[in-house]
């Protein structure tokens, strides 16, 4: 079986726990394949919890990780979060990737959280991870790829890197006013990222067998549907990646492959984890362990949904546009915070009435979750 998971809002959704779901069971493979380290994905387990970044949220369930050309993976972060899981989890991390992931460099988080902060007031609701600057770093020919760190030597790898800082990094941070130069040890940087590489992650040329060998694979989305970089209405508070359907459908597409369910996520309520429009209900007040203000995205927010309707078809657009033969199935969590209700301007809905409503647009599975684990959808 073939799925996706995608954030059906602004992200912070509970995408964790729906691919935890689906991984109980089966051989599994998790890919990510939009953004990067920015992802902050949550499962619990009892008396364990987890916030991934970059390994899959199928890792509990010994899911493996591949890392599509469309992510970019942090290998300078990689080895705390393994290092990290180690202490919840005994089941062993492999993680699988394509060569022509560009990576995320300390430059583009360094030039990311700069920029961000000199905003002020008109701050972006950027991450502060880099992804951005990494996705327009390389466009724009300063790219350094998987495949190019396992072919390099570690002097080779700092040569380019010392490139990429003379010939591109030096004219951004004189462009965007930043004060001071990150000055990096580009030798002792290359020398980490290769020893990341050739420590934890396999490089794999048929991607189209590794998908072919597992039961299940799981497209684990980051963000949400109201980021996606082609929301022109929504610019500049969008994400430079397309966390819909999108990345999925082309990489299945491929292979000759098609996805079976495409699994929409969203809480009862909406909300908001950085700057950008949004109508918050300062009456709401709930609880979020993973989404602590940090000097790039402030305070988490939340409000109300417009509609029912809007909230419905935007996953089944969705779906429609880019995987019109999959099933569409709303993921929805969080119920017990809301009284089994979704919380809209039109007033709330109860979940009997919901599931009538999704239903009639075309939605053909709703998954309920009144509780953080898995095991109790």
């Amino acid at each position: 079986m073939y799925y996706a998971v995608i954030g059906n809002n602004y992200g912070d959704e509970g995408k964790g726990l729906a691919v935890d779901y689906l991984t109980l069971s089966g051989h599994n493979l998790v890919v990510r394949h939009n953004g990067g380290a920015q992802a902050g994905h949550t499962v619990d387990k009892k008396d364990r919890r987890f916030v991934f970044h970059e390994l899959s949220s199928g890792s509990f369930n010994g899911g493996d990780t591949y890392w599509a050309s469309t992510f970019l993976p942090d290998l300078y972060k990689l080895e705390e979060e393994i290092n990290d899981f180690a202490k919840v989890s005994s089941k062993p991390v492999k993680i699988f990737a394509s060569p022509m992931c560009n990576i995320t460099l300390l430059y583009d988080v360094y030039i990311n959280q700069k920029r961000e902060e000199l905003r002020g007031s008109d701050k972006h609701g950027s991450c502060g991870m880099g992804i951005w600057e990494a996705t327009k770093r390389s466009q724009n020919g300063f790219g350094v790829t998987l495949g190019e760190i396992r072919s390099s030597t570690a002097s080779e790898l700092a040569s380019k890197l010392s490139k990429i800082e003379a010939d591109y990094v030096s004219s951004k941070i004189a462009k965007f006013g930043i004060s001071e130069n990150l000055n990096l040890d580009t030798f002792e940087y290359a020398t980490i990222l290769k020893d990341a590489l050739e420590k934890y992650v396999v490089l794999v040329e048929d991607e189209r067998a590794l998908f072919m060998f597992y039961d299940n694979v799981v497209f684990e989305g980051g963000q949400g549907l109201l980021l996606d970089t082609a929301r022109d209405d929504l610019w500049p508070h969008t994400t430079c990646s397309r966390t819909n359907l999108a990345n999925p459908a082309m990489i299945l597409g491929e292979h000759g492959l098609k996805l079976d369910e495409a699994v929409y996520v969203t809480r009862t309520y909406l909300t908001r984890h950085g700057a950008g429009p949004f109508n918050e209900d300062t009456t709401l007040e709930f609880e979020d362990e993973t989404n602590i203000p940090n000097p790039w995205q402030d305070e988490m927010r939340f409000g109300r949904f417009e509609s029912v309707s809007a909230l419905i078809e935007r996953a089944v657009k969705d779906r429609c546009d880019n995987c019109p033969e999959a099933k569409t199935s709303l993921f929805v969590t969080h119920l017990n915070e809301t009284c089994d209700k979704v919380l809209t301007d039109e007033g709330d809905i109860d979940l009997a009435a919901f599931t009538a409503i999704a239903k009639t647009a075309g939605v053909d599975k709703i998954y309920c979750s009144r509780s953080k684990l898995s095991k109790e959808i």
